[in-house]
């Protein structure tokens, strides 16, 4: 094409684009296996009626075909038949500038959406579809003869509609930038847990950490219009109760009364005090502990913050009843201990970067920081809990570059099953930003209490870095600039946990997943999901994991390799060792995808999508064991002398190492991430037993069996395993 410029011209009109109708079935007859087969008549209707784009290019007097959109249209949709480019033309956006002319002609027609059918095989054509805001709705058969499946997608255009848009977008594809119902819950408190807040009073610590959780607004607290009543029964004639202005900063729901309450005494009279409603001897205490139910349940809140013990012996009954919780404030605190933090790892320019827990001290380190992002002293005080009020309400943690804090991290102690609200600030200027980022999204995503964790990411302004390596990790963004979304998994799913974990994701992220595992076919598969919102949407097992992860996906028939890795590699890559290191980490330990380099005969076994058992040798004093899991994204042959410092800086080697993995100068460059520890190690004994081979059989990467994956994962998942497990020899 010489260095002429290229102009692209597209052609709708019939007298322009029927004498151009042999050029475009000639180029769709070349590419059959991608496109289909329409005979010449439909594309010579298509032209006559302008259902035909033609892409033309135009270099200085040369006019060449570069490519055509065959399309259909019912009103008020339309819907692609066929797209193609010419060989010499792609990757010059003609497809993209096509597909924009169709969207920008049909929406000028009023038609509300597109459609297009993509075989689910062609990776590459899926990528290109969903990169141009089609989404996947479902799926269907294809023809008889090849056997295949194909994807439903569709583009929703700007036009005014009766009905609201789906909101489905590959830019949140689970939708999390819908609020779930368990975000932040509204609870009502009775009058003892204020009480409470007495310093000599045994509860006086719970109740502090419940109003600090509040502060931080991981949940919302109200008050009933009964606590003024309650107030004045119990009032000292002549003085000031100071509760009754403490009682006016809350929000207050009004108990019901008339019938409403009639009806209530009657329903929950017998479940909180059975013997006393049974005699018709209730207290007055006992009818203000009933109004304070009767306004949850009333005003539909979430539940009762109470210390008294027949209400919380009622709780169950409750929430089987009404659908509300019963907590006393001993529920709202911290959940454990977590780690102090990864420590000391290198950074990618070689620098240490330390990863700790705030220290005293350290609190204008983290305000000096924020202020040159620039976030408000008040923000910095309420919502990233920068000064040191609240210790026992959140994890707080720093990243310092020697004695600069160049990154702080800071999540409230949250109840379980709720939505965790994480904030997040570097020092962008800094040559380690990047590094820093990793190592603190590393750190969050890695400390769930629960098998899955919904987060809220929260970024200070100016974080490019942040928001770039959250996203390779399966944040996703929302309307909002600062605020990334991401649900957690933390499970290698099998056949046996798959209804405990679709039950626990559907509760905690409101996802749901289908009702049985699917069999494998394609790590590029699609399966059916409903949202938050509601709607159904398709996605491939692979982008599920990547949006989930850490997360596995282990259907039945998904192929396997085991790979081994001597104890001196194994620690700086897999991070599988419960002992605490003396030294700084491995630069890998910072990044998601990680690599994992081999002789280049092993190279067939990695295919994409495949899982990757780690054995540990007993070299070293390693475990003999099946150590870890993870997934292949891609793998593919390099020289040793182009092994690139990127992949040796996600890998636990050496420039010097390589020598060490073969005699071969061309090495196996593996790219894998999710990685799993498995809790159980599965010993040499056991891989025999299911017929893996010998120890020195184990010293090269080897395709496993779907029966010997299964076995493994059920050996190393030993606290997942169903009581009854099946015989499996």
């Amino acid at each position: 094409m010489g260095t002429k410029k290229l102009a692209i011209e597209l052609l709708l009109k019939r007298q322009d684009v029927i004498p151009c109708v042999r050029q475009v079935v000639e180029a769709a007859e070349s590419d059959r296996a991608a496109l289909g087969w329409f005979p010449f008549k439909v594309f010579e209707e298509a032209a006559t009626s302008e259902k035909l784009i033609v892409a033309l290019a135009r270099e200085g007097d040369q006019v060449s075909y570069a490519g055509h959109l065959l399309f259909a249209t019912t009103f008020p949709r339309g819907h692609v038949m066929q797209i193609h480019v010419s060989s010499s033309y792609r990757r010059q956006g003609v497809a993209k500038k096509q597909l924009d002319f169709l969207k920008s002609h049909l929406a000028g027609l009023n038609y509300i959406s597109i459609g297009a059918r993509v075989a689910e095989d062609l990776r590459m054509s899926q990528e290109f579809w969903q990169s141009q805001d089609f989404y996947a709705h479902g799926t269907a058969p294809g023809g008889k003869t090849r056997g295949r499946t194909l994807v439903l997608r569709s583009h929703e255009l700007p036009t005014r509609q009766l009905f609201a848009t789906s909101g489905l977008t590959h830019r949140d594809p689970l939708g999390l930038a819908v609020e779930p119902a368990t975000a932040t819950k509204l609870y009502l408190l009775d009058l003892n847990v204020l009480f409470d807040l007495g310093p000599r009073r045994a509860r006086h610590q719970d109740v502090v950490d419940l109003f600090a959780l509040e502060r931080l607004g991981v949940c919302r607290l109200a008050l009933s219009t009964e606590f003024d009543a309650e107030l004045a029964r119990s009032a000292t004639s002549g003085k000031t109760d100071p509760m009754q202005g403490l009682g006016q900063i809350f929000p207050k729901f009004a108990a019901p009364s008339g019938d409403d309450w009639d009806q209530f005494v009657k329903e929950i009279g017998p479940m909180v005090f059975p013997e006393r409603h049974a005699a018709e001897k209730l207290t007055k205490n006992d009818l203000s502990d009933l109004r304070h139910l009767a306004t949850v349940i009333h005003h539909n809140l979430a539940g009762l913050v109470t210390s008294d013990g027949s209400i919380r012996d009622a709780a169950a009954m409750l929430r089987v009843r009404y659908g509300i919780e019963v907590l006393s404030p001993a529920a709202f605190k911290i959940l454990g201990e977590l780690d102090s933090g990864i420590g000391a790892i290198t950074a990618s320019t070689r620098a240490t970067l330390d990863l700790e827990e705030l220290a005293s001290g350290q609190e204008q380190g983290v305000r000096a920081l924020l202020t040159d992002l620039g976030v408000s002293v008040s923000d910095q005080s309420s919502h990233w809990a920068a000064d040191d009020g609240r210790k026992r309400a959140c994890h707080r943690y720093v990243v310092l570059e020697g004695s600069r804090v160049i990154g702080y991290l800071m999540w409230p102690s949250s109840l379980r099953g709720s939505t965790c609200d994480a904030f997040i600030a570097i020092d962008e200027s800094s040559t380690c930003a990047q590094d820093a980022a990793r190592l603190m999204i590393v750190h969050l995503t890695g400390r769930a209490k629960e098998k899955v964790q919904r987060v809220r990411l929260n970024l200070a302004p100016q974080q490019a870095s942040v928001r770039e390596i959250a996203l390779e990790v399966g944040f996703t963004g929302t309307e909002k600039a600062q605020e990334l979304n991401k649900v957690s998994l933390n499970s290698v799913l099998v056949p046996e946990n798959w209804t405990a974990m679709r039950t626990e994701l559907l509760k905690v992220s409101e996802i749901g997943l289908p009702q049985a595992m699917p069999a494998f076919r394609d790590a590029d598969q699609y399966i059916e999901l409903q949202r938050p919102d509601g709607q159904r949407t398709q996605l491939t097992i692979f982008a599920l994991e990547t949006l989930l992860s850490p997360a596995l996906i282990c259907m039945p028939g998904r192929p396997g390799v085991l790979v081994p890795i001597q104890r001196d590699y194994s620690e700086h890559l897999l991070d599988h060792l419960d002992q605490m290191q003396l030294l700084p980490h491995g630069k890998a330990l910072l990044y998601q995808q990680r690599h994992y380099l081999s002789a280049p005969r092993t190279l067939k076994a990695f295919q994409r999508g495949s899982l990757m058992l780690f054995y540990e040798s007993n070299k070293g004093k390693g475990l003999k064991a099946v150590v870890a899991i993870a997934r292949v994204i891609n793998a593919y042959l390099s020289s040793e002398g182009a092994v690139e410092r990127a992949d040796l800086e996600r890998s636990a080697l050496e420039p010097s190492d390589l020598v060490a993995i073969g005699k071969s100068e061309t090495k196996a460059v593996v790219v894998f991430d999710n990685l799993m520890k498995l809790p159980h190690p599965v010993p040499l004994e056991s891989l025999r037993r299911f017929g893996c081979g010998q120890a020195t059989q184990l010293l090269t990467s080897r395709p496993l069996t779907p029966d010997q994956i299964r076995n493994i994962l059920l050996e190393g998942l030993q606290h997942e395993r169903p009581a009854e497990r099946p015989d499996l020899s």
